[in-house]
């Protein structure tokens, strides 16, 4: 513990680094068994893994628990591996938690568990996601089948994505959440990762699609379908740059709830915090009180109020999650400008050609765009990407330096601007806007200074 501290002050106070796993990789090198302490110590522990949502869940999730309960524990910044969970124990020691809730690799979801026993596992969803590092969404599901076979712990369980609810076999306690058919629905999907039946492989029908495989299925040979949802949203409209949903419970109680950040991934990640919160017993009043109070600071379709225009910056570093980034921008019809930042760093994934399943011919139904940036390691590949995608060549730009690129995008003349990173640069890419926009803050104090002592004629 001694030396994770040390190496957490080094990073943080002389490297200006974040610190987020290397702490808690030197404290494991000495000490393998620490992830033991992190389970003793925290009284309740909830698991969250899956492909995509596990950061949003988990910062929600522990927002709301946080309201209820003094000590809660919880790897907030997104290192979901081991050693991710260890440094936010460093960072955050005590002696006991209320809870400990944790986001898991799901490459890592059987290391984790080997120490960590959870109270409740929350799983999100299987997409297809770094190829290179996991191999097929039914490897994915099979290693958290067999870590889970174990494990004393109730499930719960996306309901509308078919390998997720094929958990049910494993004949636990499971808790089904889920979205029903609403306005944003589909009839037809691009990217529908699993298409066939878990159960035995026929092609499954569907209903309707809420995004990816998300949806209402059933299987024409063995009837396997949606299990019944214990928490649902049942109406989602989209107000003011919000979305506000209609949520039910167990005992079919309707609550409404807000929730400031866009995308239709949002009421999955609303759902399964809200279900979970629940299930351990939070009056339903409190926790749509806490969601409508929840801010984000980690890149996930998060806000920048500039004088002049507002900046978002939104993760995408797999096919579902491009293409519903750029549906959810489409809503958007202020004047904007866009930077796609992508790098093949280990963390990202080395093989970029992901970029290529994600539907970017959706940008199409994109209003208003001024311009189009595109920077990191593989600027070239997604300025290519953009134009078999039908954007005009003219809209686009390349400046494989994300500093220079951020600089450019934010000094044109729009009501917002988004950012679309991949992980390794996410926050890097906060940074440099943050630190833009406390210079942009500096300078309108000096104008604001010089306005008020400016002696004009009459005064």
């Amino acid at each position: 513990m001694a030396a994770g501290k040390i190496a957490s002050f080094v990073l943080r106070k002389i490297l200006k680094s974040s610190a987020s796993a290397m702490p808690g990789k030197v404290a494991m090198t000495i000490y393998p068994d620490i992830l033991g302490v992190v389970n003793d110590r925290c009284q309740n522990k909830i698991i969250i893994t899956g492909t995509n949502g596990k950061t949003t869940t988990n910062n929600l999730l522990t927002h709301i628990l946080k309201k209820e309960y003094p000590s809660v524990l919880s790897n907030l910044r997104g290192a979901n591996m081991p050693q991710g969970l260890v440094s936010a124990f460093l960072h955050d020691r005590k002696k006991e938690y209320d809870w400990g809730v944790f986001e898991v690799d799901e490459g890592s979801f059987e290391r984790v568990t080997e120490h960590v026993k959870p109270d409740y596992v929350l799983v999100t969803n299987f997409f297809r996601d770094q190829l290179d590092r996991y191999g097929e969404i039914e490897k994915a599901f099979q290693d958290i089948l067999e870590a889970l076979e174990p494990l004393d712990t109730t499930l719960i369980l996306n309901a509308d994505d078919p390998l997720v609810s094929n958990f049910r076999k494993l004949h636990k306690k499971n808790i089904y959440y889920g979205v029903t058919q609403n306005q944003y629905s589909t009839l037809q999907q691009g990217i529908v990762e699993s298409r066939f039946c878990p159960a035995c492989s026929s092609y499954l029908d569907y209903d309707y699609y809420n995004y990816g495989q998300l949806g209402g299925y059933q299987c024409p040979d063995c009837g396997f379908s949606n299990p019944n949802h214990d928490y649902q949203i049942t109406e989602i409209d989209y107000q003011d740059h919000q979305y506000h949903y209609q949520f039910k419970n167990k005992d079919q109680e309707v609550q409404d709830i807000t929730f400031a950040y866009e995308g239709i991934y949002n009421a999955y990640n609303c759902c399964a915090a809200l279900s979970t919160a629940l299930e351990v017993g939070l009056p339903l009043e409190n926790v749509a009180r806490s969601i409508g109070e929840f801010e984000y600071h980690l890149g996930r379709m998060e806000n920048f109020q500039f004088p002049e225009k507002i900046v978002k910056i939104a993760l995408v570093k797999n096919p579902i999650g491009l293409s519903e980034t750029i549906s959810s921008i489409s809503l958007d019809e202020r004047a904007k400008s866009m930077l796609f930042v992508l790098n093949d760093n280990p963390a990202d994934g080395k093989d970029v050609s992901w970029i290529w399943d994600a539907e970017v011919e959706k940008m199409s139904n994109v209003k208003n765009i001024n311009q189009i940036y595109c920077s990191g390691r593989r600027a070239e590949d997604i300025a290519l990407r953009l134009k078999y995608a039908g954007v005009p060549v003219e809209l686009v730009k390349v400046d494989d330096n994300m500093d220079s690129a951020i600089g450019k995008v934010l000094n044109e003349d729009v009501e917002i601007v988004y950012i679309l990173p991949t992980y390794t640069a996410v926050f890097q890419g906060r940074e440099l806007v943050l630190a833009r926009l406390e210079g942009s803050g500096k300078k309108m104090s000096h104008i604001r200074e010089y306005l008020k002592n400016l002696k004009l004629p009459g005064r």
